[in-house]
């Protein structure tokens, strides 16, 4: 195995501090974490969902009305494409950390060391599309890169090292 890869970053004395470069196992096993944190979350906006069915028969005399399934899309559609990508989106630019990250230690940051922007989050989420859609290809990518970055790394400019 290849020597660990460092980063650098600042640390508050204004000294560059050595960060390793978090390798695709680690990403892997955070973004399972985070998946099963928003899976979490699903199952709230699902109970939403349900309740609002449930409440929506009991008003009618067990008959659904005609509002009853758009609501309940909504609310699923709104898990979806709201939720989920505000999770990531929000979280990558606030702490550089999903809540899976922070379990495993690892950190996201711009690829000169820096807070990473909204806009840059924004990116490298579409970002992800492009790295599974192809057999997961823009993944693999990572384990032969100098720095551990994947194809939507490469297209945001990020870089994911390990926290101290």
């Amino acid at each position: 195995m290849a020597p660990t890869q460092r980063a650098a970053t600042h640390a508050a004395g204004g000294q560059l501090a050595p960060l390793a470069y978090a390798g695709l196992q680690i990403r892997i096993v955070a973004f399972i974490l985070d998946i099963l944190v928003i899976s979490s979350f699903g199952m709230l906006f699902a109970a939403a969902g349900g309740g609002y069915l449930v409440l929506d028969s009991r008003i009618n005399d067990g008959d659904l009305s005609d509002q009853a399934l758009y609501v309940t899309a909504a609310i699923i559609v709104a898990y979806l494409f709201v939720f989920v990508p505000l999770y990531f989106v929000l979280l990558w630019s606030w702490r550089g950390q999903t809540v899976g990250m922070m379990a495993v230690h690892i950190k996201l940051l711009t690829h000169s060391g820096g807070r990473v922007s909204r806009g840059r989050s924004v990116l490298r989420l579409l970002g992800y599309s492009a790295s599974v859609a192809p057999l997961f290809l823009g993944l693999v990518i990572a384990l032969f890169d100098r720095e551990r970055r994947a194809l939507h790394d490469h297209l945001a400019g990020t870089v994911v090292v390990e926290a101290p």
